[in-house]
């Protein structure tokens, strides 16, 4: 049975744990943009973001890891449209590289109160961030398509692209075809293959397209006993109509 340990930041300012650590792998949440030394909550985005990075980087830091480690992280705005800009200076910042980022994706969510954002992660301990990309199929933002860490492949939100062209495929059919050859060809970068998936998120403009994602999945995992879980989300829209996010592991 897998043992989980709390990580606590300084219970001096909140007693609430942000983080779970079972073996290598760590589990970060409830990340918000208060200042680690006084749990204020930041008064802008801006402060609130850059918060929001000391916080990750202690956390990580209280079980002997770094930003190195991270693999993957998650950015819940709670107006997106309003603060995206503010997004990428302080990610760039923590993790200056360009060559060896963590992926991330971002969503709009419901935040209490004066929250503007909220982040969680996750990390694996004693090993190195491995940068997935696919030719043609690259993100505008400042992330790679993917990260290998040991045997855990984190996706970004595999994109809908023609790899020949380098942009959404005509078409919502065209592009959920492109979307799982860009994936299996992700987790081929990556050492693996569709039997190592153990959880997938489809993002869709359109709910009404769904199956076309869904059949897809479960001709990929016919057994509905053994299928990884497949959690849908209405988003977005414009040319992107459908994307995926996994979570790969290697079976040992």
């Amino acid at each position: 049975m897998p043992t989980f340990i709390e990580i606590f930041g300084d219970q001096s300012v909140s007693p609430l744990p942000v983080a779970l650590k079972s073996g290598d792998m760590v589990r970060g949440f409830r990340i918000v943009g208060t200042d680690p030394d006084t749990g204020v909550l930041g008064k802008d985005i801006e402060t609130q973001l850059k918060n929001a990075h000391q916080n990750i980087r202690r956390s990580i830091e209280s079980v002997g890891g770094t930003t190195a480690n991270i693999a993957q992280v998650s950015m819940y705005f709670q107006d997106f449209g309003r603060d995206r800009e503010s997004m990428n200076p302080p990610w760039v910042e923590s993790f200056p590289n360009e060559n060896d980022r963590p992926t991330y994706k971002f969503l709009t969510a419901d935040l209490p109160g004066d929250e503007l954002i909220y982040m969680d992660y996750f990390a694996v301990l004693n090993q190195p961030r491995q940068v997935l990309n696919v030719p043609g199929v690259a993100h505008t933002n400042p992330i790679p398509l993917g990260v290998k860490m040991g045997p855990y492949l984190f996706s970004s939100r595999v994109l809908p692209y023609d790899p020949a062209t380098g942009k959404p495929a005509e078409g919502v059919e065209a592009q959920a075809e492109h979307l799982f050859s860009n994936v299996e060809a992700l987790l081929k970068t990556g050492g693996m293959s569709w039997s190592d998936v153990k959880q997938g998120r489809a993002f869709v403009a359109d709910l009404a397209n769904l199956p076309l994602v869904t059949e897809r999945w479960e001709k990929l995992f016919p057994d509905a006993f053994t299928r990884p879980v497949l959690h849908p989300l209405k988003y977005g829209g414009g040319a992107l109509q459908v994307m995926l996010e996994i979570i790969a592991s290697e079976d040992n």
